[in-house]
């Protein structure tokens, strides 16, 4: 299943993409989910959580399709974006918000259907590289790479995150963020600390030397179920 969203306040071309979604996805045998914005307000209030892919209209009052992106991207780095456009003079623009591409007003289903088929190889093949968890925050989801996260903290009524060697932090429960990595081979090594076992470098007596540099302390109460959960 493919998640996608299209973003368009025109509702004519909104239903255009709609129908050339779904006659993709019978043509091709790909299962979608489709949802719809109408403006880009809209979806930045209502951002959809797990979506694969964004169809997003660049000009639109208020806030412009350019505009969101830059904002999503501060959240979302993960989601295959693809411009709907009349012109392709913000190609340039584009690319510094990592678009895969551009689709062209009017809609050709032949020019459509190529550039969503890539997009959806593309995104099936970064699927298969890593997983991602949606963490929650202050009523937004925020998505963010398995691979890159080398430790969690709890911080008061904060979690910080270590994505590559940059501290996130993000208003949610540690057993939450628990649940979800620990399919991925991350183990409580103290009361406020999650590792990835990837990320280990080093096990002393009173720590763990991570890959990156750093440091976190392992518990003598915690020390020996975390080493039979990291034998296992």
């Amino acid at each position: 299943m493919i998640h996608v969203t299209v973003c368009d306040d025109e509702i004519i071309t909104r239903d255009s993409i709609v129908r050339a979604l779904k006659r993709y996805s019978e043509e091709s045998g790909t299962e979608l989910e489709i949802t719809e914005f109408a403006s880009a307000d809209s979806l930045l209030n209502n951002y959809p959580k797990d979506i694969d892919l964004l169809l997003l209209d660049i000009y639109m009052p208020g806030i412009d399709g350019m505009d969101a992106a830059r904002a999503i991207r501060e959240f979302d780095q993960e989601v295959c974006l693809i411009f709907i456009t009349t012109m392709y003079q913000r190609a340039i623009e584009g690319y510094k918000v990592r678009a895969f591409g551009f689709i062209r007003k009017p809609v050709s289903f032949e020019e459509f259907s190529h550039e969503i088929g890539d997009a959806i190889a593309n995104i099936r093949r970064n699927s298969e590289k890593d997983h991602v968890i949606t963490v929650k925050s202050s009523g937004k989801a925020y998505r963010v790479p398995v691979s890159k996260i080398s430790y969690c903290e709890v911080r008061g009524h904060y979690i910080s995150l270590c994505v590559d060697g940059q501290i996130r932090e993000y208003r949610c429960p540690i057993r939450e963020l628990e649940e979800q990595l620990g399919e991925y081979g991350f183990f409580r090594c103290h009361a406020s600390f999650l590792v990835s076992a990837d990320a280990i470098q080093e096990i002393r007596q009173v720590d763990i030397l991570l890959k990156d540099g750093n440091v976190v302390p392992i518990s003598q109460r915690r020390r020996k179920a975390f080493m039979s959960a990291l034998s296992e």
